[in-house]
């Protein structure tokens, strides 16, 4: 068998389920769920591997949904009991494809449990893999052998997207920005009225990938806060604020925030595409937020590892003086080099995405899987020259 899906019982076992009967080539799905006799044969094995990065990336995400992960005691006990288990579901996954001897095998993110132990186990038997996740552009999906978000198989490299489409063939269709669906727990808000000036500070969802393994300085929206407002306060500007918003797929409220500082304001009732258009630039940890405001042609200030962090198309700080120093240039009148910014948007469309909703398999969406599947398609191309 060449391709083997690993999924959880869920909507993505579901889509799997139905890109298996579409595609022509030989696929099977594993539904997680029991344990396997044969993992005592790996157990060896699996008391030799470091969990130690896997904790902590899933305390981050414990720690964002409630301070009672915050105890030193709960965090230590918790951390001796997932390492127990992950062990044994790497012994697990060991047997399984030791098994089954799949040449690829396909899974959600990756950076997430149980994925990523399921990775890990694939890994060590040499076994490639392909990480699915949302797109980087509207109405796209991502296929990737390498990893996702700041993983991707996406140069940085500013030069390798100016040498592409050297005779601007291609055109890049910009995509309509589909607002997010609000949490259902979230409150409602009223359209607020906004400040003349201002930079534009979207929230994401404290205990995503995003921020649990590609945020290495700032670690919650508290800090992002502060050291926005810090960052703008040291341009000594009294007309320029701040406007930050809420990210709409978390359900909790940063109340504790509203009022905190009179420069701030938070807009989440306003719709985050007029946010980004009124601002006079954006700065995010590494939302797909960054990647609009690009779309919209504003400058955007990264601080977290962002795949879109290519010198001449984003500024990007990994410290608070470092932003500062993006900031005030930002505002004295850097902007991204717009043919670099043109192109980069080009590869996307043309070679990396895969069109249509993961959620949906229409006949292109499916044919563009099995040509990525199978290297036949552009992508493949170019993946070695990155």
């Amino acid at each position: 068998m060449t391709y083997l899906f690993i999924s959880r019982k869920n909507v993505h076992a579901k889509y799997y389920k139905k890109i298996i009967k579409k595609v022509s080539m030989d696929c099977q799905l594993h539904i997680m769920g029991m344990p396997k006799l044969t993992a005592v044969n790996y157990l060896k094995n699996a008391f030799n591997v470091d969990f130690k990065d896997v904790v902590k990336s899933q305390l981050i995400r414990k720690k964002a949904r409630s301070p009672f992960w915050a105890n030193p005691v709960v965090s230590a006990m918790y951390g001796f009991v997932l390492v127990l288990f992950e062990r044994l579901r790497y012994a697990k996954y060991l047997a399984l494809l030791n098994e089954v001897k799949p040449e690829f095998i396909v899974i959600w993110n990756g950076n997430k449990l149980p994925n990523i132990t399921v990775a890990m186990a694939a890994k060590a038997l040499c076994i490639k893999q392909f990480y699915y996740e949302n797109g980087l552009l509207p109405g796209t999906s991502s296929l990737d052998p390498r990893g996702i978000n700041f993983n991707a198989s996406l140069s940085r490299d500013p030069s390798f997207y100016l040498n592409f489409d050297p005779q601007n063939v291609l055109e890049f269709s910009e995509p309509k920005i589909i607002p997010r669906e609000d949490h259902k727990k979230r409150c409602a808000f009223d359209s607020t009225e906004i400040p003349e000036r201002y930079i534009f500070a979207p929230f994401q969802v404290p205990h995503d990938t995003q921020i649990a393994s590609f945020s290495p300085w700032i670690d919650s929206m508290e800090m992002f806060y502060d050291e926005v407002l810090k960052a703008v306060k040291s341009l000594n500007d009294p007309s320029l604020k701040v406007v930050f918003k809420e990210h709409p797929s978390w359900h909790k409220h940063y109340s504790h925030l509203y009022n905190k500082d009179p420069i701030a304001t938070f807009a989440n009732g306003n719709k985050t595409g007029d946010l980004i258009q009124c601002s006079e630039a954006v700065v995010t940890i590494n939302s797909t937020v960054g990647l609009e405001s690009l779309l919209l042609n504003k400058c955007v200030l990264t601080v977290g590892q962002a795949c879109y962090n290519i010198e001449g198309l984003v500024k990007h700080a990994d410290n608070a003086e470092r932003l500062s120093e993006n900031l005030k240039a930002v505002m004295q009148g850097w902007e991204p080099n717009l043919q670099l910014r043109n192109k980069f948007f080009k590869f996307l469309e043309h070679v990396y995405s895969i069109p249509g909703v993961w959620k949906h398999t229409e006949d292109k969406h499916i044919k563009a899987i099995e040509a990525r599947f199978t290297g036949r398609d552009e992508f493949f191309k170019y993946l070695d020259a990155k």
